[in-house]
């Protein structure tokens, strides 16, 4: 793996963490009320998606179990349509995808010491 993939790996777990820290103890009523919050998850899966949108082909095609072309389409629409997110779709993403996401990103990175 490039040292850059391994960068970038390491920014999307922090991301990922991050987002997971921020909603850790909120509920799904609450998450939809506080537009600072959202506003600052938003950013992070936008993160996650910017770093994903540089990690190598190579290295996209060794950990192919990782949705890459989902999370760069995720932070696509995010980006682009940043008018008309769908919150529903923020907190699904959060309470379902992202701990198994940094859970598989972890794992690439132990391996390519």
């Amino acid at each position: 793996m490039k040292p850059d993939d391994r960068i970038r790996i390491q920014h999307m777990i922090d991301a990922g963490e991050e987002a997971l820290s921020f909603t850790s103890n909120v509920t799904k009523e609450n998450f939809s009320k506080n537009r600072m919050l959202i506003l600052s998850v938003i950013k992070d899966i936008e993160i996650i998606g910017e770093a994903a949108t540089k990690i190598s082909e190579e290295t996209k095609l060794n950990y192919a179990h990782i949705p890459w072309k989902d999370i760069v389409g995720m932070r696509n629409r995010l980006i682009h349509g940043y008018f008309d997110v769908n919150i529903e779709l923020i907190w699904n993403t959060i309470k379902n995808n992202l701990l198994p996401l940094i859970k598989s990103l972890k794992e690439i990175l132990p391996a390519n010491k």
